[in-house]
């Protein structure tokens, strides 16, 4: 059997009882878990300081920066990097979203998977854009997933936000305050007031923490923190901008303050809002996905604006597309397992499992039914079946007879 890709508190990729898990959002069930990037919805695995996990030393450094703890227990890695687990063996791409942020492309002797995590295409200020590869199956996040993201590019929107800065809000004797994601976009608007201006940039809180990181790892970025004396003195003359992250309070009066995301392209101009983003937009995913030649597409990170992006590309590029979710998938369609193999496989697991108050890991019950012909979702389903029925009693990865 094929490999198989599915939901599983993060995204689960099993290959004849072998699996790794892709941004997890739990434990990971105790398989390796890879991590893609910094944000805190792709690195809840760093929460289970015992879990086997893979991720970029710049991804670690920006965690420890804003206070995550226990981070010891990770395996680096960096662009280009191959891990071999068995049969299975992960290649690590850039993916152009934000400081060491990188795709995983899962190779098996019956075919590729390519998870993307959070991707930026077209090289920005700080970051070059994400790789394309070639694969059977393609895992795209679709954030910004509908004709109506299209965003301007990052020259005009950075003239647009020095525009304002500097005839408008500063010369009404107002503070330009660009609220916006202390990862990615803060470091872009800092070399963007840094290469074209000779204003200085006051970054609070966390933006400061992460543009050191950023700062640690090359580039050349100059800012000031806002508890720093020369930066009171800076917003008091007025001569300034200031990056803070959004929602935050900053303890200054008069402020101008501005939005700076992605989902600005909504505002129409409105409301002191820039486009200004770290994912890829519509056009730039439907060109991302023709490069990777995948003979299919599961997509994920969308709501209620892009769930029409898999129709999309089922008729712009004839591959069929469909959501991600709890349903296993492989390169020819989704896999179901019917009743009857669920009983055969709980006589199985009952056969197998035959000593009282011994602890069998889930690893290894696993690799047993794939050995007479179970995939792990049947092996997985049927033992939570059997942990319901009070049959089998559950530890953290293992079980045992009740």
């Amino acid at each position: 059997m094929s490999f198989t890709v599915k939901q599983q508190r993060g995204v689960l990729v099993e290959y004849r009882g072998q699996a790794i898990v892709l941004d997890p959002t739990g434990d990971g069930y105790g398989y390796p878990c890879f991590i893609t990037h910094g944000h805190a919805d792709h690195a809840a695995a760093f929460k289970y300081p015992d879990k086997t996990k893979y991720a970029t030393e710049e991804t670690v450094q920006m965690l420890s920066a804003v206070g995550w703890k226990d981070l010891e227990n990770y395996k680096p890695v960096q662009v280009g990097s191959r891990i071999k687990l068995d049969d299975i063996e992960i290649r690590v791409h850039n993916a152009g979203h934000v400081l060491g942020s990188v795709e995983y492309e899962v190779q098996t002797p019956e075919g590729s998977v390519l998870y993307t995590g959070d991707i930026g295409l077209g090289d920005s200020f700080t970051m070059k854009s994400a790789e394309p590869v070639e694969c059977d199956l393609l895992v795209v996040e679709t954030t910004f997933g509908a004709p109506m993201f299209s965003f301007p590019s990052r020259q005009d929107v950075a003239l647009d936000m020095i525009r304002w800065a500097t005839m408008e809000a500063i010369p009404q004797h107002k503070l330009p305050v660009f609220r916006t994601d202390s990862i990615g976009n803060a470091q872009e608007i800092i070399h963007i007031f840094n290469s074209f201006t000779k204003l200085p940039v006051v970054t609070a809180k966390s933006a400061t923490k992460i543009s050191n990181v950023y700062r640690n790892f090359g580039h050349k970025l100059n800012y000031i923190d806002y508890k720093d004396p020369e930066a009171e003195s800076l917003v008091e003359a007025g001569r300034c901008v200031v990056i803070s992250p959004k929602g935050s309070k900053l303890p200054y009066e008069n402020i101008d303050p501005a939005l700076a995301s992605g989902w600005a392209v909504l505002f129409g101009g409105r409301n002191r809002a820039f486009p200004l983003s770290d994912h890829a937009d519509f056009k730039g995913l439907i060109g991302f996905i023709r490069k990777c030649k995948p003979k299919r597409v599961l997509t994920f990170h969308g709501g209620v604006m892009t769930k029409d992006f898999p129709s999309y590309i089922n008729k712009k590029l004839g591959i069929e597309a469909k959501p991600l979710t709890g349903q296993r998938e492989g390169q020819k369609g989704q896999l179901v397992s019917t009743d009857n193999r669920i009983k055969a496989c709980t006589s199985q697991i009952l056969r197998t499992i035959r000593i009282p108050g011994f602890q069998y890991t889930r690893t290894w019950l696993i690799k047993e039914m794939t050995r007479v012909g179970y995939n792990m979702s049947e092996t997985e389903m049927t033992l939570d079946y059997l942990v319901s029925c009070k049959v089998l009693v559950a530890n953290e990865n293992s079980v045992s007879l009740s």
